[in-house]
């Protein structure tokens, strides 16, 4: 087996266990396998750049072609990833607690005691070629590489077990040919869209799930150079830089154009190839498309955000109908009682007790309203807004001026909610924060749009700052806009007050009539 392949194992496996410092320097040959080592120093730069959520290592775990196992003190199956069912053809209910040895082709072979034996006597990892089975009792010739699994206080609490399948490299490795062809097959079978282009950034080779992704013909590109392929001019001149500055890019966030001119929300990632003076020659690139994700997180983030909403409107009511009606009772009867008592000193008393009674009362609607205001449900947004402003205005000294467009469109009750939310914050951190005695509060619309415009004459606050400090009420306000697919422009500065200017499309779904 050509050496270099068991540098790439011993670096993946590095990989799996958090170390992304290492690359392997490519030979001189130039081949496929070095173009393929590149793919995988890239991936190595991507990590370690990279702070990696749940659902991106899952997406890691789930997407590489080796078949990964998680294994407990005992040598049982806990987790796998989804190579593992497709390679061996089970499905995870059979992998789940089972006995690693099980899956072992050979007989009277405990391929856990060698892993376990092994890395008792040696430092770092350790590595077996064993054939597998399948659901069939077809054998798979596979090479096997074992590391511990820690916890956070380094204490081991298990295995973990890279299997890469050799079946295809143990038909291929003595033949250039045979080997171009299977990489061939890698690149066009790879779910990401994967290109190559020269030094001027014209691509010169994409694969078929690029050209899908895409929607171009197998022939030849419409636009085909790197540039051409963003949305957005923004999304390109910030490429455009990061790739002059660092000749690589991880991760990019941006909106691809396919050539029917469909957005799609994409990460893309790109390394250059330089030739043995280290000019650089080429790009080679992985865009991932990331648009149901994408869709997936706002779905998942305006459920929460309803559920929340949902739990308020239920408090509220509990508040109002059970807390209010005792509590108008109990003024009933101290109102009774003042009618009838001839006690001056148990008059007063009770005067008092009715009058503390009703800023109780008044203070309990205060909270019902902040919690989800009745106007809101049965008159819509504008009415709620004005309602807020009129509220916050008797009691501070602070000048609220609202403006509403006369045919600002009804918009779906949710969206109302979230943007309500937003409005009732903003007055809240100019109350506490800001120091301003002016705010002023816009709704407007086009035939596509509508425009929620806030601004206060306060001290403002510098936003790098307050991102670096990850402050909630920035994010919430994104959190709240982004699953109706609006956006958010926050403009700030010292001394200069604050401008927030919210866009939303009125498309079908954020209409009234179109709640979901």
């Amino acid at each position: 087996m050509d050496p270099r392949f068991k540098k790439i194992n011993r670096i993946l496996t590095n990989y799996a266990s958090g170390n992304f410092k290492q690359t392997i320097k490519p030979s001189t040959k130039l081949d496929e396998v070095d173009a393929f080592i590149e793919c995988v120093n890239m991936l190595g730069e991507e990590l370690k750049e990279t702070t990696i959520s749940k659902n991106h290592f899952n997406n890691i775990f789930n997407s590489v072609s080796d078949m990964i196992f998680v294994l407990d003190e005992k040598g049982k199956i806990q987790n796998t990833s989804q190579s593992v069912h497709s390679i061996l053809q089970l499905d995870w209910y059979y992998f789940k607690n089972r006995q690693i040895d099980t899956l072992v082709a050979k007989k009277h072979f405990s391929l856990f005691n060698h892993i376990q034996t092994n890395l008792k006597n040696k430092k770092g990892i350790i590595e077996i070629e064993i054939d597998f089975k399948t659901i069939n009792k077809k054998s798979i010739p596979t090479h096997n590489t074992a590391v511990y699994l820690f916890n956070e206080k380094g204490k081991k609490i298990g295995y973990l077990l890279v299997v890469k399948d050799l079946t295809h490299i143990k038909h291929y490795e003595f033949s250039l040919k045979e080997s171009e062809e299977k990489y061939k097959k890698v690149f066009e079978e790879t779910t990401d869209c994967i290109f190559i282009s020269n030094s001027k950034g014209d691509i010169i080779d994409i694969n078929y799930a690029g050209r899908k992704m895409l929607n171009i013909g197998k022939a030849s590109l419409a636009n085909p150079n790197i540039a051409n392929l963003f949305y957005t001019h923004k999304n390109k001149i910030e490429f455009a830089k990061t790739l002059k500055e660092k000749k690589t890019v991880v991760n990019f966030p941006a909106q691809i154009r396919s050539q029917t001119d469909v957005a799609i929300d994409c990460l893309l990632s790109v390394n250059s190839i330089q030739n043995s003076n280290k000019k650089i020659v080429g790009y080679q690139g992985i865009i991932k498309d990331i648009s149901k994700q994408k869709q997936t997180e706002k779905i998942i983030l305006k459920t929460i955000v309803n559920t929340q909403e949902e739990e308020r409107k239920r408090f509220a009511k509990d508040i109002h109908d059970s807390l209010g009606q005792q509590l108008s009772a109990i003024k009933f009867y101290i109102g009774t009682t003042v009618a009838t008592t001839t006690d001056e000193n148990q008059k007063k008393i009770l005067t008092k007790a009715n009058d503390a009674l009703l800023n109780t009362l008044l203070e309990m609607r205060n909270i019902c309203f902040n919690l989800m205001p009745k106007t809101l449900e049965n008159y819509g947004l504008a009415a709620s807004i004005k309602e807020l402003c009129k509220q916050i205005g008797i009691n501070k000294k602070l000048h609220l001026k609202f403006n509403v467009n006369s045919n600002f469109p009804l918009l779906n009750k949710q969206l109302e909610i979230a943007i309500f939310r937003i409005v009732q914050e903003f007055i809240n951190n100019s109350l506490k924060h800001s120091k301003a005695n002016t705010i002023t509060i816009q709704l407007k619309n086009s035939i596509n749009f509508c425009q929620i415009t806030l601004k206060d004459n306060g001290v403002g606050f510098n936003i790098t700052d307050a991102k670096k400090k990850d402050g909630m009420g920035l994010s919430n306000v994104q959190s709240r806009i982004i699953p109706y697919n609006g956006d958010v422009n926050i403009i700030s500065s010292v001394g200069k007050g604050v401008k927030y200017i919210i866009t939303l499309p009125l498309i079908k779904s954020n209409l009234k009539n179109n709640e979901s």
